[in-house]
């Protein structure tokens, strides 16, 4: 499997053992459906598309609008033998008449979320591209689930939702309140959302940008000395993830079309720091002396540490290790939509102004400007 030495190596960093994750549940809850992953090209969406395919579904479709990372996954997934039941869609979820065109084909039971645009400095600076693909781009993959009849949707989310200091983590939250709206709203439709911190070795993250600052001597660059992070390997993560969905399948008392948010459980949270110098000791090397450790300062919409559940949030236990469920606030669809409307209206008008207000207005713990970064240097 690509990837898989990668990750392996990398576990170390965790400083603890990857969970052992009974998978039963998530076989019998994938097996014979046709499932349908958005983003199937990054990260996650390729670890989900890998286990998902194991499991048997009846059709499983890669949709992504990254042709390359589309190919990527299509091709491995092709010579691991599963050609049979792939079928790959270049589509965009900004174009709400082309991904119809998709569920209108496949129709698909099962409906894996994982698009999204989650670089924190990047979506900081380009709010209305974030805006369109993780709210809007999110809203039309669950209305369209609903209008064709899938079952269930998975909703991928973030730690970054919680107490947002950065837009990005704003834009996950607006999209777990319209998950959740939608799930007490109406009951044929499951959703399903899933909140999880920084997977090792993902796409952007820390542990591959010190690897390369590694093996060009140096510096390696830590935002600052305190700050923390919760980790997972890329296949522990996926693995709770179709473990929360089977879960909530399986188990017909926590079926309760109540907005419920299910929360991984990452273990203790890592010191940056520490991980820097872990892995220049990892390739036979000093820290301090054969590699430089500089301090770069917290970019903008960067916590010191982040929350994958407020204190306010009741944690309930599912029976399944390494997963939570959480109850936070909850608007209304019918309260909801409008404020959801104005969100997308300033994302396509490119009126950022406008976008941040109307972001503030549902996420309250959200402050755009200066004051929204001072409180992410202090947080």
């Amino acid at each position: 499997m690509p990837g898989a030495s990668a990750q392996s190596d990398l576990s170390f960093l965790l400083q603890r053992e990857p969970r052992n994750i009974d998978q039963r549940a998530a076989r019998r809850f994938i097996s014979g459906s046709r499932v349908l992953v958005t983003g199937a090209g990054g990260t996650i969406g390729s670890e989900l598309s890998r286990q998902i395919a194991a499991f048997g579904p009846e059709k499983m479709v890669l949709l992504d609008n990254s042709e390359f990372a589309l190919y990527q996954i299509d091709l491995e997934l092709k010579e691991a033998g599963f050609g049979e039941i792939i079928a790959s869609e270049l589509t965009d979820i900004c174009r709400p008449e082309h991904l119809k065109r998709v569920f209108e084909t496949i129709k698909p039971d099962i409906v894996v979320h994982a698009a999204a645009f989650k670089h924190v400095p990047i979506v900081e600076e380009n709010r209305c591209a974030g805006a369109l693909t993780n709210v809007y781009g999110a809203r039309n993959v669950f209305d369209a689930a609903m209008e064709h009849g899938a079952e269930t949707v998975v909703f991928i989310s973030t730690d970054k939702a919680v107490n947002p200091t950065s837009f990005m983590g704003a834009t996950k939250r607006i999209a777990e309140l319209y998950a959740q709206a939608l799930d007490v709203a109406q009951n044929e439709t499951r959703f399903v959302t899933v909140r999880f911190g920084n997977v090792l070795g993902s796409t952007g993250s820390v542990a591959p940008l010190f690897t390369r600052q590694i093996e060009r001597g140096g510096p390696v660059t830590v935002t600052h000395p305190d700050i923390l992070r919760y980790f997972m390997t890329t296949r522990e993560a996926v693995q709770l993830v179709l473990q929360s969905a089977s879960l909530d399948s399986a188990q017909k008392s926590i079926v309760t079309h109540d907005g419920r948010i299910f929360v991984l459980d990452m273990g203790d949270p890592v010191k940056i720091l520490d991980m820097a110098k872990r892995m220049i000791e990892a390739h036979g090397l000093k820290p301090g002396e054969d590699i430089e450790i500089k301090f770069s300062g917290l970019r903008p919409g960067e916590k010191l540490f982040e929350e994958i559940f407020l204190d306010t949030d009741k944690l309930i236990k599912t029976g399944a290790d390494g997963v939570l469920l959480a109850s936070p606030a909850m608007i209304d669809l019918p309260l909801l939509k409008p404020r959801f409307e104005d969100v997308i209206k300033n994302a396509r008008d490119a009126n950022q102004d406008g976008l941040d207000e109307a972001v503030h207005h549902l996420v309250p713990e959200f402050s755009a400007g200066p004051s929204q970064q001072a409180s992410a240097k202090n947080h």
